[in-house]
């Protein structure tokens, strides 16, 4: 089969590196998959071509492909403030559009069948390299029990879905003695495995995530961890059996968490432990190529979605953000006309101020005045 994936960049972010493997794995079995840049499409022909973020959408209808669909890793408007309205609303289109999905996780296709019925999803959840994730020796690490709660955060600080900060100040509200390390990106995949056993427990406090693939890969090397209740977390955390679980915006919550890991040794090795059988159930990057492979021939043998549906669902989304656009635009209006008013009383003030300090008496006042101070002076 010949299937192409449509990125908007290359770059080393996790769900390009899923997507990069997956198409270097379907060559290994003897497919023509290659990755192609949105902006750099050619007229080869594939028999399935796969969108990988909202904005590569577009391009799926500038492919000669025989089917098409949409490799979901997240539902990607969530990634965007409430300023970010444009941005929203774009991103939530490619939920309307009369393609095939192949989502990441579980609660991605609940989502899908309220939203689109109609649609078809197929999960292909992301598999882990278990040669380079794994934990050291035969079975469990045996847990410290003494020294500092060795706690490792990781993330780009600046995307504030990832909640950087919120995990430094749990840190830091801890009770116990604790070492902090902090990942910031540009780390291979040993350097993460060796990240990751060197460490007591992953703290992962993310508001938005698809499926987070770095709790994974941690428990695959014996290392626990302590998340937010973000989506995708309930497909592989299981609360006080292989991590634990910590409610948003709760940093003291969080801390008491980490305070009692801390104290628990016995608590700790059983989570790492049920970490290491959490792992053993999880794909390998082989076994999701071939989930993928799977899915991707059932769906091309299937008849092609239907038209119709896709284009109420996206017609639907069309007058919600035309009706969002509209009330921006009247918040937008509303707070110019203010803006303008204010500004007007304010020139009118200027110019009575400026009417009174040209009169003569009140220049007579400031020289009496600046006269009394000389002499208060001497």
């Amino acid at each position: 089969m010949r299937v192409c994936f449509l990125l908007h960049e290359l770059g080393k972010a996790g769900g390009m590196g899923v997507v990069t493997g997956h198409a270097e794995r379907l060559r290994g079995r003897g497919w023509d998959a290659e990755v192609v840049l949105a902006d750099a499409v050619d007229d080869r022909e594939w028999d399935f071509a796969l969108a990988t973020w909202w904005e590569t959408a577009e391009a799926l209808w500038r492919v000669n492909a025989r089917r098409r669909g949409m490799f979901l890793q997240s539902f990607e408007e969530r990634y965007y403030r409430d300023d970010e309205l444009l941005e929203r609303l774009g991103a939530a289109t490619v939920l309307g559009l009369p393609v095939d999905y192949l989502a990441v996780g579980d609660w991605m296709r609940e989502v899908l069948a309220d939203v689109r019925p109609d649609a078809r999803c197929v999960v292909v959840r992301n598999g882990i390299d278990k040669d380079v994730f794994r934990a050291p020796g035969a079975g469990p690490r045996a847990a410290r029990s003494d020294g500092p709660l060795r706690v490792l955060v990781e993330g780009n600080p600046h995307m504030w879905l990832k909640a950087i900060d919120d995990a430094v100040a749990a840190v830091e509200a801890m009770a116990e003695p604790v070492e902090l390390t902090r990942i910031e990106g540009g780390r291979d995949a040993a350097g993460m495995a060796e990240a990751y056993g060197s460490h007591d427990v992953l703290l992962k406090l993310s508001r938005v995530e698809g499926v987070a693939l770095p709790p994974i890969e941690a428990m695959h090397c014996g290392t626990p961890c302590v998340v937010t209740p973000h989506t995708g977390h309930d497909e592989y955390v299981v609360h006080r059996e292989n991590g634990l679980v910590a409610g948003f915006d709760d940093i003291p919550a969080t801390a008491a968490a980490l305070d009692e890991l801390a104290r628990d040794r016995a608590l700790l090795a059983r989570l790492s432990e049920g970490a290491l059988r959490t792992a053993a159930a999880w794909p390998g990057a082989p076994q999701s190529t071939e989930a993928l492979a799977v899915a991707l021939e059932q769906l091309a043998a299937a008849p092609p979605p239907g038209v119709a549906p896709a284009m109420a669902a996206l017609h639907a989304r069309q007058r919600l953000s035309i009706e969002l656009g509209r009330s921006r635009l009247g918040e937008l209006t509303w707070n110019r006309k203010a803006y303008e008013h204010e500004r007007d009383a304010l020139v009118r003030v200027q110019a009575e101020l400026d009417d009174v300090r040209a009169e003569r008496a009140y220049q007579t006042a400031v020289r009496a005045r600046n006269i009394v101070k000389k002499v208060t002076r001497r």
